[in-house]
């Protein structure tokens, strides 16, 4: 795993926590490759934030361009985010908690 690419992802968060978008990173999903990382969670209005930033359309083209072996990660990603656009915007902080299936995903929980 790349331990800038977590580094500069937990700082990222980091910075939403402070803004008070995040309540904290704990609910963070957390899915690495040789060369990248991708650090998923939700934030206090709903919106789910990979690497520091609102999943757009245009951040997910981003992610894949920047790191394509987790492209079908960050697909999933978008569905979530899909999901959660369906329903009511909630407190989503520790949504993702407990909600990965993949065996190479290192969820802190």
């Amino acid at each position: 795993m790349d331990e800038k690419a977590l580094a500069d992802a937990q700082a990222a968060t980091s910075v939403l926590v402070r803004q008070g978008k995040v309540s904290e990173p704990v609910g963070a999903m957390v899915i690495p490759a040789q060369h990248g990382v991708l650090f998923a969670v939700g934030g206090r209005d709903g919106e789910l934030y990979v690497n520091g930033r609102t999943l757009t359309r245009q951040w997910a083209d981003d992610l894949r361009a920047e790191v394509p072996d987790l492209a079908s990660d960050v697909t999933r990603l978008q569905a979530t985010c899909a999901e959660w656009l369906d329903a009511p915007p909630q407190d989503r902080t520790l949504a993702l908690a407990g909600a990965c299936t993949d065996p190479d995903c290192h969820t802190p929980h």
